[in-house]
């Protein structure tokens, strides 16, 4: 059998052979040879390409080859050189990680259900590269993420669990220690990473318990507002009770000044009475020595009142024993007060006839 192929135009084409009418030179084996270079030169610049590997700043790698590590430690930043073609480069993010877990649901110990929103942020070391590589879930770091965020969810709901609910808000910064703590413990033990900082983003409370909340809130305000009420009744009470004492304390006080001033005037009513008869008692003294004696001094009394008298007998006597008896007063008859010569004259007595 011809290996000859009748082609359009009635000329003959032979496999590697030129139609000797056309082109009038031989041409044998040129496309296949020129095809076969570009091809050695593809492969050979893949190879080139694939032979050289880059690890950024924030990252670490390994090598493996034919389903085994081949690098004896993580790979630093830099330019790297593998076999072409049947080795695989595993990398592994060494810088801050910042993860954002998934809201989810927790129990606290009186059975209410609250929902958290949890931010964790995670260093690894390079003495963990090779296990999160290789020795946590599948090869490579497809899975890092996806292992620690259901660790992450266990430990904060093992916390939780063991809360009151209405106790939750005020013990916050506690549970964050707290489950930062554990958190912290499980990453390192499994995971062989450092966790940063963990937030407790958001803590949502359920529609139940916020309504209980609020009518727990209301009661309580409304004991503290008739608390308060009572305080303001105590208060005043007090209040009149320290005004009244004042006011006893101002009477008192008042008292006791009227009291003094009453013995201060009596006491000067009494140093002036003394003045007065000292004074009198000068004076009489005074009289009596001028007098010469005490009955010079009567005599002249005497004398003096009957200089003054006006011829009118005092309407009144005062009488009293010799020997320190009560004086009295004794009233003279009013035909003692008149004077005699304008008594009536008296009526002589008649002498009824004899019969």
């Amino acid at each position: 059998m011809s290996d000859d192929k009748k082609i359009p135009g009635g000329g003959l084409l032979s496999r590697g052979i030129s139609n000797p009418g056309e082109g009038g030179g031989a041409t044998s084996g040129l496309p296949i040879k020129t095809m076969a270079g570009l091809g050695v030169g593809a492969v050979l610049l893949m190879a080139a390409m694939q032979s050289v590997f880059t690890v950024n700043p924030a990252e670490r790698a390994m090598v493996r080859m034919l389903g085994s590590v081949t690098s004896e430690k993580p790979l630093g930043p830099g330019m790297h050189f593998r076999v072409p073609f049947i080795t695989h480069v595993d990398r592994a993010q060494v810088s801050l990680t910042n993860l954002h877990i998934p809201v989810f649901s927790v129990n606290t110990i009186d059975n209410q259900k609250i929902d958290l929103d949890i931010n964790v942020s995670y260093l690894i070391p390079e003495t963990a590269v090779y296990h999160l590589l290789y020795e946590v879930g599948r090869s490579g770091d497809s899975d890092i993420r996806e292992n620690i965020v259901p660790v992450v969810q266990d430990r904060i709901s093992r916390i939780f669990s063991t809360k009151n609910t209405n106790n939750i808000s005020e013990q916050r910064e506690g549970i964050q220690s707290e489950t930062t703590r554990a958190v912290q413990g499980a990453l390192k033990d499994l995971f062989k990473i450092d966790l940063q900082s963990l937030q407790i983003a958001k803590i949502i409370y359920g529609n139940a318990f916020i309504q209980s909340n609020e009518r727990s809130v209301l009661a309580k305000n409304e004991a503290i507002a008739e608390e308060n009420r009572v305080k303001v009744a105590e208060f005043q009470a007090k209040q009149k009770v320290t005004t009244a004492e004042g006011e006893a304390q101002q009477a008192r006080a008042k008292a006791a000044g009227d009291a003094d001033a009453t013995r201060l005037r009596a006491r000067a009513d009494k140093e002036a009475a003394e003045l007065q008869g000292q004074g009198a008692a000068a004076k009489y003294r005074s009289e009596i020595e001028g007098a010469g004696s005490f009955a010079n001094y009567i005599a002249l009394i005497n004398a003096q009142s009957r200089l003054r008298w006006n011829g009118v007998a005092p309407r009144f006597m005062i009488g009293g024993g010799d020997k320190g008896g009560a004086n009295f007063l004794l009233p003279l008859p009013e035909s003692e007060f008149r004077d005699p010569a304008t008594q009536p004259a008296a009526i002589p007595a008649t002498t009824a006839p004899k019969r």
